[in-house]
């Protein structure tokens, strides 16, 4: 026995290319890649972090915009403008001068000049207008760098996680189908063992007529009936489940016919347990995903240290003003600025920063974790398959034995030298063995499928 585990345990790791699945299943598995909604919402968030990556790349071009501004102000501050403080003693002197010389005959005649007074002025115009074309180009910013990075690795996240699951739907496809075929074989099983006791109870009720047997033989028939219809009952129940479940998977409506296929499986190739582990840990894109998640938060602490930079801008403006919107020789303008912001002193950035680091320690005990989890998967799924390939061999040993009882059983029946209790019980054997077997050979193709996801 030893050495027969040893022999599997060196021939039962296999990649996905080792398995050979029917090209049902396989069909099947591509429509569930093509028309599982949640499948869908997946590949929406990978093209909406695709066009977020686009809006970063973006922030490096200059930006042109129109702006126009029409006011229109009444009432608010004023300020004061002296011209009668300033020049009335001016007049006054000038109308005192004007006076003494009319004696004159040669001097003009100058009329005389009033007093004027103070005048005041609203600060806003009443009407203003403002319209110009605005070019704003980054010189230098740091934070659109690592801003875009953090979005290529926040892209290429969505990307692995649409993988991850689709090969988890590859996974769950292919178990339901394995579970409906399960089913299937039980409801199909349970049919056929109902037609035999149903026959039983037929001769049973003959052979009461005839008086060959007691009334309570009868009644031990109609039992046995009433006990295969319960269990065929729950078998069609779990059958009609497996087929909505499955179906669900594809997008389909819940009762719609799946087709069966029993194609045999190709040879497996062969790895080493710890071969296997290796394998899982350079595969599994789950890793991967997080390192990118490792890589995204080394560039959230080197933004967030960017704001400590630096920022360069070159703004360039041309309009017109005016009380209106006329256009003339004193209207337009033109405005060149180069704006340079340095932030010299940000407390709540500090804290920013040590946020991050802790998260980034976070991320890499995560990963040792991952590590750890998908090798305890692949341990699982490895000795899973054995434990499963042990119940195969089990059950079909079983059966053998049973039909062969029941095949004696059922000739010493015929004659007569065995009574209906033991016919039934013989029967039951052979039932549930069929059954155990079937089960244990479908819960051997799961088995396969959950470390082919395992490895990979």
């Amino acid at each position: 026995m030893k050495s027969q585990l040893n022999t599997f345990i060196l021939l039962i790791l296999f990649y996905l290319s080792g398995f050979a699945q029917s090209t049902t299943l396989e069909n099947y598995v591509a429509e569930a890649l093509s028309s599982n909604l949640a499948l869908q919402q997946k590949q929406l968030s990978y093209e909406k972090s695709l066009a977020a990556l686009r809006e970063a790349k973006a922030m490096y071009l200059p930006k042109l915009a129109i702006e126009a501004r029409y006011s229109v102000a009444r009432g608010g501050r004023t300020f004061e403008i002296p011209v009668g403080d300033l020049m009335n003693p001016v007049y006054q002197n000038l109308n005192l001068i004007n006076s003494l010389n009319r004696q004159n005959p040669d001097y003009p005649t100058i009329p005389e000049y009033t007093k004027i007074e103070n005048q005041s002025t609203n600060f806003l115009r009443e009407t203003e207008q403002e319209s110009r074309v605005r070019l704003l180009m980054p010189v230098y910013n740091a934070a659109i760098q690592y801003n875009q990075r953090i979005k290529a690795n926040s892209s290429q996240m969505e990307k692995i996680s649409v993988e991850v699951y689709r090969k988890e739907l590859t996974k769950e496809v292919k178990t339901a189908y394995f579970n409906y075929l399960k089913a299937n074989e039980a409801k199909r099983l349970f049919d056929n063992t109902k037609k035999l006791v149903e026959e039983n109870l037929r001769t049973t009720e003959s052979l009461y007529k005839n008086h060959k047997v007691t009334i309570d033989v009868v009644y031990a028939a109609e039992a046995e009936v009433q006990v295969i219809e319960q269990q065929l009952a729950v078998a069609v129940k779990d059958q009609q489940m497996a087929q909505a479940y499955f179906n669900f998977l594809l997008n389909r409506d819940y009762d719609a016919e799946i087709m069966i296929d029993t194609a045999a499986e190709m040879p497996v190739q062969a790895l080493s347990i710890e071969a296997a582990r290796q394998r899982a840990g350079q595969n599994r894109q789950e890793l991967q995903q997080l390192q990118h998640y490792l890589s995204l938060s080394d560039n959230q602490i080197k933004l967030h240290k960017s704001n400590y930079q630096p920022q360069l801008n070159l703004v360039a403006d041309y309009g017109i003003q005016g009380t209106s919107f006329n256009v003339d020789a004193d209207a337009d303008y033109f405005l060149g600025s180069v704006l340079l912001s340095w932030n010299l002193f940000d407390r709540p950035n500090k804290a920013k920063i040590q946020q991050a680091k802790i998260d980034r320690q976070v991320i890499q005990q995560q990963i040792s974790e991952t590590r750890q989890q998908i090798g305890l998967e692949v341990i699982n799924a490895y000795y899973g398959l054995e434990a499963a390939r042990q119940q195969v061999t089990a059950a079909e040993k079983e059966l053998k034995s049973s039909n062969k009882a029941y095949q004696l059983v059922n000739k010493k029946f015929v004659q007569g030298q065995a009574n209906l209790v033991e016919w039934t019980d013989a029967l039951t054997q052979v039932t549930n063995a069929e059954q155990k077997l079937n089960i244990a050979r479908f819960d051997y193709q799961i088995q396969q499928v959950q470390l082919e996801r395992a490895i990979n």
